[in-house]
């Protein structure tokens, strides 16, 4: 081959390789367009040792967040150091919100350095998603880089904010730019296939370990790079100077293609109510339309209402407002100035005492735990709500700033009890999944006797929870309906609720909006001192009164009050309702006490004149007495047409006889009601029957100002039912000092000596 032209192919080999090394690799720009990776399909690895354990709520509480995304927080840390982590475990997890992902400890033995350890147990993660930290965690990473990494891409390389181009003799981290960039190698943190991760090799010495990974990663990959490192142009949702505080000036003219686009001059300009102040952050304007009727309740309250909408990002700033009848909500768009939530935060001049924003998982939504947990905004109440929910939320809008600062505080449990009856349980289930939650984290415990038939057994194994937890009890000896009822639940604290249902119950789509919308407020809201006195919520309306000596009598409580206003009634309710933890953990003890015998017979009538007193074998009986002694009362719903939030379909069972056709279906007929459709709770729209807002004033009224009934259904009052089980209480042997009620349950029955 002549000379010349040996030269001449030189050098077109070194301007090809130049300018192919310069070029951004097509993984790199592929970034961008690659789909997010699958829901709970991420775990994160977090090396602990001994110089950061004391930092360990720290390092766990970007991770310690209602995700959809995460599905396990790895602790790789010495074997030595397990005992004093579980300990701290303990009251981190005591603290973190509901919903977040499992945390789990894979010790190591030996002489093991923590980053081989971490590499060790990628082949054990059961994601198809690791995302790899340092002992630092996300320490001195911004704010868009970490909302990347707990929501990234679909991408076969390592993704991450450090990395180092270079040679093995002069290695250089890459500095930040508004471009993906390719590198020979990563640091922690960054994100990446765990099947790749797993056949890495394993090298001791920490300085070599990632240059070698990312010459792995090249080779197995059959690229000339180990690693992408993230650039501005992958996140234009969120900005990396989240701290930088902005004032966000708007065009003066109005848009002409939307009818709500009317200008602000500035964020600042809008006035802050001093009763309180909501902030809105969807990714749509139609995310805000479905949450306006909400939203103008609030408004019409008093309280300052913003929206944030940050889908796109409007280089001008548009700003605008929606207006619906007498109320006009602001929005702003995200712009350059405000390309993150704290951004916009930080703008408004005030903090906000509530934020609410979707349970869907964006790289903005993602941000907003991390956010509200550092000042100033360490006292606001975040709220997230699943996007298909959000045009039944106007019931929301009726609750005070107070009770909506309680939102996360209950934790309901939804207790299912069950035996043999396959049908009726499969029904329950179906209502359950149907039933709108509002993103509540909300655990499941499905209760079976010993005597549980194959197929429910079936059922319940079958049977997917995607709302919390699912825990499953079996008897082992045969206990009846009063043990499986009383022993279906028991509150872990004093924020603990058990919503208990027996199997041929059914419920209304609705039942957890009723729930939720009365505990908030009689049980969080209400400062009155007689509502200490409310045991449980029902979800069924009562339409026949039971417990009259002379039998089954009908019952009408709009024909008796002549009000939609819901009730209080003394009787316990077994077809559907919420019990509140101090009441139930005393029934516990009155229980225990009762069957015990001890200086009172069994067959003792506790209540006088009331049918319950022949019912041996119901827990209700007992519950009964103590509520006749102690003057506790249930709420009840009120709606037209005994439309109910759950019904029963009186299926022969325990309490049930299997009658003749025409008897047993005239029964069933006096117990069955209709249930509230879904669309009862739509703003606007003709619902199918009774809404749930179809309550005095469109409001649930005060305490004080709710009917009362005794045992038999008579009107009463809070004062009478108190001084009656008082008198009854002395009647039962010598008390003293009736007026002030005990505190234990021996001297709710004070005959009984000590």
């Amino acid at each position: 081959m002549p000379r010349w032209l040996i030269v001449l192919l030189s050098l077109f080999c070194i301007i090809w390789f130049t300018t192919r090394s310069r070029s951004p690799p097509s993984d790199a720009l592929a970034l961008a367009r690659a789909p997010f990776v699958d829901v709970l399909s991420l775990t994160v690895i977090l090396p602990l040792i001994p110089s950061t354990l004391a930092h360990l709520d720290e390092l766990l509480a970007p991770f310690l967040v209602s995700t959809s995304i995460l599905y396990e927080v790895a602790i790789v840390c010495p074997h030595a150091l397990v005992a004093d982590i579980h300990r701290e475990l303990r009251i981190v997890l005591s603290n973190a919100p509901p919903g977040h992902p499992k945390v789990s400890l894979y010790p190591w033995f030996g002489h093991t350095l923590h980053h081989q350890a971490s590499f060790e147990i990628i082949a054990r993660v059961k994601t198809q998603w690791v995302l790899l930290l340092d002992e630092h965690g996300f320490k001195h990473i911004a704010e868009c880089d970490r909302a990347y990494m707990l929501h990234p891409r679909a991408v076969h390389l390592p993704v991450g904010p450090r990395g180092f181009a270079g040679s093995s003799h002069n290695w250089s981290q890459l500095s930040p730019s508004d471009r993906v960039q390719s590198a020979a190698f990563l640091v922690p943190p960054f994100v990446a296939p765990s099947g790749l991760l797993a056949k890495a090799p394993l090298i001791s010495s920490p300085s070599l370990a990632w240059p070698a990974l990312g010459s792995y990663v090249a080779k197995s990959t059959l690229g000339s790079f180990g690693g992408i490192v993230i650039g501005a142009d992958i996140l234009d949702t969120v900005a990396c100077n989240p701290r930088t505080k902005t004032s966000t000036t708007f065009p003066d003219e109005e848009s002409g293609d939307d009818p709500d686009s009317r200008t602000l001059a500035d964020i600042g300009s809008v006035p802050i109510s001093a009763k309180g102040f909501f902030a809105l952050a969807f990714p749509r304007k139609e995310d805000l339309r479905n949450f306006i009727p909400a939203t103008c309740k609030l408004h019409n309250q008093g309280y300052t209402v913003l929206a944030y909408l940050y889908d796109t990002v409007d280089n001008a700033g548009s700003s605008g407002i929606v207006i619906e009848k007498n109320c006009t909500i602001p929005y702003f768009q995200r712009s350059k100035a405000t390309r993150s939530f704290s951004d916009w935060l930080n703008s408004l001049g005030s903090v906000p005492d509530i934020v609410i924003g979707l349970d869907h998982q964006d790289l903005v939504s993602s941000t907003f735990s991390s956010i509200l947990e550092q000042p100033p905004f360490l006292n606001t109440t975040l709220m997230r709500l699943p996007r298909l929910e959000l045009p039944y939320t106007e019931w929301i809008g009726t609750l005070t700033l107070h009770e909506l600062r309680h939102w996360n505080v209950p934790e309901i449990t939804l207790s299912v009890i069950t035996n043999n009856r396959p049908y009726s349980l499969r029904r329950l289930l179906e209502s359950m999944q149907r039933t709108l939650f509002y993103g509540d984290m909300v655990n499941i415990r499905i209760n079976m006797d010993q005597t549980s038939d194959p197929e429910t057994m079936h059922i319940v194994q079958d049977f997917v929870w995607l709302h919390g937890d699912m825990v499953l009890h079996h008897r082992v000896v045969h206990g009846g309906l009063l043990p499986a009822v009383v022993e279906s639940w028991y509150p872990s604290c004093n924020d603990s609720y058990g919503l208990l249902l027996e199997d041929d119950v059914e419920l209304s789509p609705l039942s957890y909006a009723w729930v939720k919308m009365t505990l908030l407020h009689y049980q969080y809201g209400n400062s009155s001192p007689s509502s200490s006195k409310l045991f449980g919520i029902s979800l069924y309306q009562q339409k026949i009164i039971e417990l009259r000596p002379t039998g089954r009598q009908p019952f009408n409580a709009r024909a008796l009050f002549r009000s939609a206003s819901p009730y209080l009634s003394q009787i316990p309710c077994s077809w559907g309702a919420l019990y509140f933890p101090s009441p139930w953990r005393e029934f516990h003890d009155y229980l225990s006490f009762r069957l015990s015998q001890s200086g009172l017979s069994i067959r003792s009538p506790i209540v006088p004149g009331v049918r319950s007193n022949k019912w041996t074998k119901s827990w209700k009986k007992y519950f009964i007495e103590l509520v006749y002694l102690r003057g506790y009362v249930m709420l009840y719903p009120n709606y037209d047409d005994f439309v109910s939030l759950s019904t029963n379909h009186l299926e022969v069972g325990s309490h049930v006889k299997n009658e003749p056709g025409e008897v047993y279906e005239k029964k069933k007929h006096m117990f069955s009601l209709p249930l509230m459709h879904l669309s009862g709770a739509l703003a606007g729209q003709a619902a199918h029957g009774p809404r749930l807002l179809d309550l005095p004033g469109g409001t649930l009224p005060d305490w004080e100002r709710l009917p009362v009934l005794d045992l038999v259904g008579e009107v009463s009052s809070m004062e009478a039912i108190q001084k009656r089980g008082n008198e009854r209480r002395a009647e039962l042997g010598e008390c003293l000092g009736v007026t002030s009620l005990v505190s234990t349950v021996r001297d709710l029955l004070c005959h009984v000596p000590l």
